[in-house]
């Protein structure tokens, strides 16, 4: 049996006008987005600066890449749709400026970073519309690891580590002295610092994880539960790592730069594991309807631009106001 192609009459023209539309309105979305990076461009190059001198947020250098291709494997989803500029996107817009103003006023860095990274969902909401928006949330949700933000954890990351290490020395039978996140091996003493308590892993697996369950799954709680599964299997998996190192030590198999080479033996194997474990659950994606809208007199690229416009320019105030308030562009 064939398929029945579901499309109506003049739907390849039909077809052709949605595609022409979505090029103009991504036009458009690409020119906004120019101009709001050279405006809040001090705050971009914070989060380059971090990326480029942490081993932790280095990650964030493909975080734009990544983000171009779930979205691009959500364009079946898209292309059936009408953009439609929206104005609660423009509001959204408005009320992160106003949170980066108030950031950037009481000097709250990480809060300026993360008004800015919010504003290109918000302004693919100005320009294409709430039901555009909503299909590609989780695609967009992937910008939230250009933050370089976790670093509080560390502290509880580290004592999760310590409570692992402790738990294997016990079911190894190697005595021990712990105090004050320092382990005493025999000899050897052995500090739980802020760099043992994985976050560095986490974060870039954790990513990892979440663009493996944009692309597998089709419900959220699906994806979520992924997620939950994948952070704890990581915090064991860095638990693990940290023991080993302190055995291999311990019985002199390892030394110096085999530690780094033993970590990185750990997470490429866990990754791995974590997806084939995760294929388990594979949803297959829904199937293409293949209906289209019925005419394109319902996109204005004029009311686009209009939109983008009065979004950007909010946006430009906020900066304006920051620099009368404070004398700092």
């Amino acid at each position: 049996m064939k398929p029945v192609d579901r499309m109506l009459p003049g739907s390849a023209s039909t077809a052709a006008a949605v595609g022409g539309e979505l090029q103009t309105t991504s036009m458009i979305f690409l020119s906004a987005a120019l101009c709001i990076a050279v405006i809040f461009w001090p705050t971009i190059q914070s989060m380059v600066d971090v990326w480029g001198s942490s081993r932790t947020f280095a990650h964030g250098f493909l975080v734009l890449p990544v983000v171009g291709y779930l979205v691009w494997s959500f364009r079946h989803e898209v292309l059936s749709l009408m953009p439609a500029p929206s104005a609660m996107g423009v509001l959204a817009l408005l009320v992160m400026a106003t949170v980066w103003a108030g950031a950037r006023l009481a000097n709250v860095l990480w809060l300026q970073q993360a008004a800015v990274v919010a504003f290109l969902p918000g302004l693919v909401w100005t320009i294409f519309g709430t039901e555009i928006v909503r299909r590609l949330a989780w695609p967009l949700g992937f910008l939230v690891f250009l933050l370089p933000v976790g670093t509080s954890l560390e502290p509880w990351l580290q004592d999760i580590t310590a409570w692992l290490i402790l738990r294997g020395l016990d079911l190894s039978g190697i005595s021990y002295v712990y105090q004050g996140r320092f382990i005493t091996v025999g000899p050897a003493v052995w500090e739980v610092a802020p760099d043992c308590g994985g976050l560095r892993y986490l974060l870039p697996g954790l990513s990892l994880a979440y663009a493996f369950a944009v692309l597998t799954y089709r419900e959220p709680a699906r994806r979520l539960l992924f997620l939950a599964f994948c952070a704890g299997a990581l915090m064991i998996a860095n638990g693990i790592r940290a023991y080993g190192i302190i055995v291999g030590n311990h019985v002199g198999i390892a030394s110096g730069a085999d530690h780094r080479l033993f970590s990185y033996t750990i997470y490429g194997l866990t990754m791995p594991c974590l997806f084939w474990f995760g294929l388990k659950w594979k949803q297959r994606p829904d199937a293409a309807t293949g209906i289209l809208p019925e005419a394109s007199d319902r996109f204005d690229a004029r009311t686009a631009m209009f939109a983008s416009v009065i979004g950007v320019g909010g946006l430009f105030l906020a900066r304006l106001s920051v620099w009368f308030l404070s004398g700092s562009f």
